[in-house]
């Protein structure tokens, strides 16, 4: 090889290994085109067969022997919270070991990089991130609108700005499978939007495991869907592939629903059809059997007509009987064929009764006229020893104003002053007098690191402390979930029954939920408001509910808050959900 081509395959394998993060030297042309090789082989298309997975001691597979492909580009993993897209995604990167089944190519082959739905923790590559400013790290800042600042401060971050950054991590570790599980919880329009443009820029194998209806339309060329389908008596999961985005996705999915409900009428009809056959068959057995018995006789010494009627009556007997047992085999193959028609498992949608009176308070909630400290001051101007203070709490008058609180009746709204500007330590947002009602509903949204988490706050500090509340935050702790899980077990036996129909009312499965198998963060939030109700709460406080929940859990839970008939605050970036739980409530 002359000089030339040697220098060309050099920076051809340099450039695939700053891609693809192979740590290698450079020193032996034979390891170069090693490299060129093994990048040349990466797979376009991960495919999946017959996957199994069981939790330790769980009664039954989370799910069994389901296939699936993922393709270069986006592919969104959609399903109910706990039927499994987590661990898929997890399964497919070598993060967990599959039941049974394999993933080919082997994820030992492949790099790839998963971005957990929580953002407590800093990304792994964190420091790789923040110290290089390449082009494309450059660029990734800017599609994400990622501050300078931000990945020296992650822990003073607000959980929008840690998403966006966690994201963002996730995008310049370059892998060839990236795992993006709920990147847009937390995060508002713009981020949303922003997120999905780095989306589109990525060329790895994508999976994408959201509820955003949105995010999947902007940037997904197909879907996978956990069904769970009810056959034979029993339910059971398998992956659905549709073509396209979300909404393209549900409209293919109602097509095939019409058609197995159009198929399971027609089997129906036909199993009624023969059931009424062989009624009737078995009727007119038994009329013959009537006659045979009612008195007709024949005189005793006509030989020949008592022969004959006999041979008759035999005949007629084994007709009537073939003809009724092959009404039996026709009837047992048209029930074979309705049962073998797999149907959609059944769903609820948020009919919880709660026995629960407002509170007799005038205000079970509120706070003064001021300047909410970002770090948890109290309000500026708040004099009154019987006004809410925070542990820490700044002086009177020390809050600067970066951001401002618009109340319009039960809609407020957290946003940005323009140019306003602050040292940062004095950071707040400046609110009108607020009250809550003892029947109140109010939605409260706004961009990200505006201050709806710091409104909440000054709301709870001015709760009388003999007043029941349920307060549950974005991300319940594994701790928190424990806690959760041994709540259940200890609940009486009238208690229990009360929680787990409420819990199927939210669109999870309590037979899964007594098994003991870990829980999602979706499955942890819809518990801990069915642990809550037992307390009789006259206050709801929800930050961010939606964020792990799917489509039909977040339907059901705006359903139930919407007829709740106490006090309820709920911060959300879902527009139609707070419209539906806050507007006009009962």
């Amino acid at each position: 090889m002359n000089q030339s081509a040697r220098r060309v395959v050099r920076a051809a394998a340099f450039m695939c290994v700053r891609s693809h993060r192979i740590p290698v030297s450079f020193t032996d042309c034979s390891l170069q085109y090693a490299i060129l090789a093994k990048v040349a082989t990466v797979a376009t298309t991960l495919v999946v067969r017959h996957l199994s997975f069981s939790h330790p001691g769980a009664a039954e597979p989370l799910f069994d022997d389901v296939d699936c492909s993922l393709p270069a580009g986006w592919t969104a993993l959609l399903g109910d919270n706990g039927c499994g897209k987590t661990t898929l995604a997890r399964i497919v990167c070598g993060l967990l070991t599959p039941t049974r089944g394999s993933v080919s190519p082997a994820p030992s082959t492949f790099v790839s990089a998963y971005c957990e739905q929580e953002c407590t923790r800093e990304p792994a590559n964190l420091e790789e991130f923040r110290d290089d400013w390449s082009a494309p790290s450059v660029a990734l800042r800017d599609t994400l609108g990622i501050g300078d600042d931000w990945p020296y401060r992650f822990a003073t971050l607000s959980g929008g700005e840690r998403k966006r950054l966690q994201v963002a991590c996730a995008l310049f570790a370059n892998p060839d499978v990236l795992v993006l599980d709920e990147p847009t919880n937390h995060v508002d329009t713009a981020t949303r939007e922003a997120i999905a443009h780095a989306m589109r820029a990525c060329n790895s194998i994508g999976v994408l495991v959201s509820h955003d209806v949105e995010l999947i339309d902007a940037t997904c060329a197909q879907c996978i869907m956990f069904e769970r389908r009810h056959v034979r008596g029993r339910n059971r999961t398998v992956l659905e592939r549709y073509a396209g985005g979300y909404t393209k996705a549900q409209q293919t999915r109602a097509l095939r629903r019409a058609e197995v409900a159009d198929q399971l009428e027609a089997a129906q009809h036909a199993q009624q059809s023969i059931a009424q056959a062989q009624e009737r068959r078995r009727a007119m057995m038994d009329a013959a059997t009537a006659r045979k018995h009612g008195g007709w006789k024949i005189d005793r010494l006509d030989h020949d007509a008592r022969n004959t009627h006999k041979w008759n009556e035999k005949q007629a007997d084994k007709a009537s009987a073939a003809a009724y047992r092959a009404l039996g085999s026709r009837l047992a193959a048209a029930q074979r064929a309705v049962e073998s028609i797999a149907t959609d498992a059944k769903q609820y949608d948020g009919a919880i009764a709660v026995d629960i009176e407002p509170s007799a308070r005038r205000e079970p909630a509120h706070v003064d006229a001021g300047v909410l400290r970002f770090d948890g001051g109290a309000p500026a101007g708040s004099g009154d020893a019987g006004v809410l203070r925070f542990d820490g709490g700044a002086p009177a008058g020390s809050g600067d104003a970066v951001s401002e609180l618009v109340v319009d009746g039960w809609h407020w709204h957290t946003q940005a002053i323009p140019d306003a500007q602050t040292d940062g330590a004095d950071a707040g947002i400046r609110v009108p007098r607020l009250s809550v009602g003892p029947r109140d509903h109010i939605g409260i949204d706004g961009s990200n690191g505006t201050g709806k988490s710091t409104v909440i706050r000054a709301l709870l500090a001015s709760l009388d402390t003999e007043l029941p509340a349920l307060v549950i935050n974005q991300i319940p702790s594994e701790d928190e979930q424990t806690r959760l899980l041994t709540q259940l077990q200890g609940l009486s036996n009238a208690e229990r029954p009360r929680v787990l129909s409420a819990y199927a009312q939210l669109n999870a499965d309590p037979d899964r939920l007594m098994a003991g198998e870990p829980l999602s963060p979706g499955q942890a939030q819809k518990l801990a408001l069915c642990l809550g109700l037992l307390r009789k709460p006259q206050l709801i406080v929800l930050d961010e509910p939606t964020n792990h929940l799917d489509l039909h859990s977040k339907q059901a839970l705006a359903r139930f808050l919407h007829t709740y008939p106490g006090a309820l605050v709920v911060v959300s970036h879902d527009c139609w959900f707070l419209d539906e739980a806050c507007g006009c409530a009962v």
